[in-house]
C-alpha cells in the first residue's frame, strides 16, 4: 500500500528511533525536607525493618534469578532467548522498582526522623548499580523492537504494531525507573545529573519523531480515505484505514505519555500538547494553557482562510443552489397541498376529516422531504448512510416512544375504519361530547357543558364507541305509568295524541304506543317516536312536559312507588 511503502522508506530509521521512546510516565517522592540532626533520630520501628528486610531479601532473589537466566542465555538462540530475554529483563524491571520503593521508603522514613543509616548504606549501594543495568537492559530491548513491514496483510500488520508498541510499553518501565531515580538520587547523595541529560535527550529525540510519525499516520488516513471514495467495494482498503486508524490511536497515547514525561522533567512540550490535543479532541488540563489555546485558535484560522480561498466560491454556488431548491420545493409543496385538499374536498369524495387532514399534509411533507434530500446531495452528502441512519434513529425513538406509536397505531385503525368523524356526537374511551378534532395521536371532545377533553386514541379504540350522531334519525324511548285504577284505553289515546301533535315526530317509522307491563305501583306504557337527530332532546323534553300536563287535565295519575310500614307494639310479659 501506498502509505505503508512511505513509512517503509529512507525514514524508518528516524521512526523507529522516535517509537523507542514512547509512552513514558513518571512517579516519585516529594522533594527532600531537611534532614533532622543525628541525635534526633529515632531507632526504626521493628514493623518497618522487616518490611525493608523483605525487600532486599526480594531483590537478591531477584538478582540470582536474573544470573541463572542469564547462564541458560549463553546456550540459547532463536525464540527461545527472546523468550527468555524478554523474561530477565522484565525480571530487571521488577528489580529496579523494588529498588526505588525501598529508597522511597528509606527517604520517607529519614524525614520523619527516624535513623535508617543500615539500610541507607543498601540503598546507596543498589542505587549506584541502578543507572548501567538500566542502560543495558533499554539496550537490550531496542535490538528486540521490529517495525511492522509494509508487505504484511493488513490483519498481520495490525497484530505486528501492537506487538511494537507492548514493546515500548516495556521500555517505559525503564524511562519510569530512570525517572525516578533522578528524584530520589540527590536523597542519597548521588550525582543524578549524566541520567537527566539523558533522559533530556532521549525525550527530546522521542517527541520530535514521534510527531512526525503521528502528521505520516494521519496523512496515511487521508489518503485510504480518498482511495475508498473513489473505490468503495474495495474491502481491502477498508482493512488497511482500520489499520491506520489503530495506529493514529496508539501513536497519540504515546505521544501524550512522552509529554506527560518532558513536563515531569520541566522540558518545554506546548507543540506537542498541541498536536495531541488537535488529534484526539481530549479535553484535559492543556486547555487551560492560553498558548495552546492561541496556537490552536491560530491554526484553525488558516485552515479556515486557506479553506474560504480555494473552495469559497464553490462552496458559494453551492449554498445558493441548495437554497434555491428549498425554496422552489417548498411553494411546489404548498400549490400540490392545495390542490389535493380541493380533490379531497369534492362532494363524490367521501372520506373522514382525519383522513382529509392527513392525506393533505402528507403530500406536502413528502414534498419537502424530497427537496430536502436533494439539495443535501448537492452539498457532497452521500444519502445512503444518511438514510440508514435516519432508519436506525428512528428504530431508537420508536422503542422509546412505545405508548405514542400505539395511539399513532389507534388513530390509524380509527382513519381506516371510520367509526366517527369531528362534528360527531360519540360516547367513547369513557367520554360523551362532540368530537371538535382529531389526530393520529389523540381526539378532543367538547362536552354538552362546554369542558374541553382531549382522549388518547388507545383509549377510545380499546373501549366500545357509540356514534350517537351517526344516523340522520333516531327513535326516544319513553316510559310513562298510571294508577292501576286509571282507565288503559284512555290513556293510549291520550300518548298517542301527544305523539301526533308534536311537529317533530316522524310519520315514517311510525311511533309505537304500547302497554308494555304491569309494574310494581304503576301499568307502564312505552312511546317510542321516530326523530330527526337533531331533534332528538328537544322532542324528548316536549312530549314529557306534554304527558304530564294531559294526565293531570284527563284524571289520568302518574303512580309513584309507596311503603306501608306498620309498627307492631309488643306489650311487656
Amino acid at each position: 500500500m501506498a502509505f505503508l511503502t512511505n513509512i517503509g522508506s529512507g525514514r524508518t530509521n528516524l521512526l523507529v528511533a522516535g517509537c523507542l521512546s514512547l509512552l513514558l510516565s513518571t512517579s516519585g517522592p516529594a522533594a527532600a525536607q531537611d534532614k533532622a540532626p543525628e541525635a534526633d533520630l529515632q531507632p526504626l520501628p521493628q514493623q518497618v525493618s522487616a518490611e525493608f528486610d523483605q525487600i532486599l531479601a526480594e531483590i537478591e532473589e531477584q538478582k540470582e534469578d536474573i544470573e541463572h537466566i542469564e547462564r541458560r542465555l549463553a546456550d540459547l538462540e532463536g525464540v527461545s532467548a527472546a523468550i527468555l530475554g524478554g523474561r530477565r529483563d522484565g525480571m530487571w524491571a521488577a528489580t529496579f522498582h523494588k529498588t526505588l520503593e525501598l529508597a522511597r521508603g528509606v527517604a520517607a522514613q529519614e524525614q520523619g526522623g527516624m535513623n535508617v543509616s543500615v539500610y541507607k548504606k543498601s540503598v546507596v549501594r543498589e542505587l549506584s548499580d541502578l543507572p548501567g543495568e538500566m542502560y543495558d537492559a533499554i539496550a537490550r530491548l531496542r535490538e528486540r523492537v521490529v517495525f511492522p513491514s509494509s508487505d504484511l496483510p493488513p490483519e498481520e500488520f495490525v497484530v505486528a504494531d501492537h506487538k511494537l508498541f507492548s514493546q515500548l510499553q516495556d521500555l517505559d518501565n525503564f524511562f519510569r525507573a530512570i525517572i525516578s531515580y533522578i528524584e530520589i538520587a540527590d536523597e542519597f547523595g548521588l550525582d543524578a545529573s549524566d541520567e537527566k541529560d539523558y533522559m533530556t535527550r532521549e525525550l527530546a529525540d522521542a517527541a520530535a519523531n514521534r510527531s512526525i510519525f503521528l502528521d505520516l499516520a494521519l496523512n496515511d488516513v487521508t489518503m485510504l480515505r480518498s482511495a475508498i471514495a473513489t473505490l468503495p467495494a474495495n474491502e481491502n482498503l477498508a482493512d488497511w484505514l482500520s489499520a491506520a486508524q489503530t495506529r493514529i490511536q496508539m501513536t497519540a497515547e504515546a505521544m501524550q505519555t512522552t509529554v506527560n514525561l518532558m513536563g515531569a522533567l520541566g522540558m518545554e512540550s506546548r507543540q506537542y500538547r498541541q498536536q495531541v490535543l488537535t488529534v484526539t479532541g481530549e479535553i484535559t488540563t492543556d486547555v487551560l494553557d492560553v498558548g495552546i489555546i492561541a496556537g490552536l485558535f491560530s491554526q484553525w484560522g488558516k485552515t479556515s482562510i486557506d479553506l474560504l480561498t480555494k473552495e469559497g466560491p464553490k462552496l458559494i454556488f453551492r449554498l445558493l443552489l441548495v437554497l434555491f431548491i428549498l425554496f422552489a420545493f417548498y411553494q411546489f409543496a404548498k400549490l400540490v397541498q392545495k390542490g389535493v385538499d380541493r380533490a379531497l374536498g369534492s362532494a363524490r369524495v367521501r372520506i373522514s376529516h382525519l383522513l382529509h387532514r392527513m392525506i393533505v399534509s402528507s403530500v406536502r411533507n413528502i414534498v419537502v422531504l424530497v427537496g430536502a434530500l436533494i439539495a443535501i446531495s448537492q452539498l457532497g452528502i452521500s444519502l445512503g448512510p444518511l438514510l440508514a441512519g435516519i432508519g436506525i434513529a428512528g428504530f431508537i425513538i420508536g422503542f422509546a416512544l412505545q405508548d405514542s406509536l400505539s395511539n399513532f397505531a389507534s388513530g390509524m385503525m380509527i382513519l381506516m375504519y371510520k367509526p366517527f368523524d369531528v362534528g360527531d356526537v360519540v360516547d367513547a374511551g369513557g367520554v360523551n361530547g362532540k368530537v371538535s378534532h382529531m389526530s393520529l395521536v389523540n381526539t378532543t371532545f367538547m362536552t354538552l357543558d362546554n369542558k374541553k377533553l382531549i382522549v388518547p386514541n388507545n383509549l377510545i379504540w380499546q373501549s366500545v364507541i357509540t356514534n350517537v350522531t351517526a344516523q340522520r334519525t333516531r327513535r326516544i324511548d319513553l316510559m310513562f305509568g298510571i294508577a292501576y285504577e286509571d282507565d288503559i284505553e284512555k290513556a293510549e289515546r291520550v300518548l298517542q295524541e301527544i305523539v301526533d301533535d308534536n311537529e317533530a315526530v316522524l310519520n315514517k317509522p311510525e311511533p309505537r304506543i304500547k302497554l308494555h307491563e304491569l309494574g310494581d305501583s304503576s301499568v307502564n306504557f312505552v312511546v317510542r317516536p321516530w326523530v330527526r337527530t337533531d331533534d332528538y332532546w328537544d322532542t324528548y323534553w316536549d312530549i314529557t312536559k306534554a304527558v304530564k300536563l294531559r294526565f293531570d287535565e284527563e284524571g289520568l295519575s302518574i303512580p309513584f312507588p309507596q311503603r306501608d310500614v306498620h309498627i307492631i307494639e309488643q306489650k311487656p310479659t
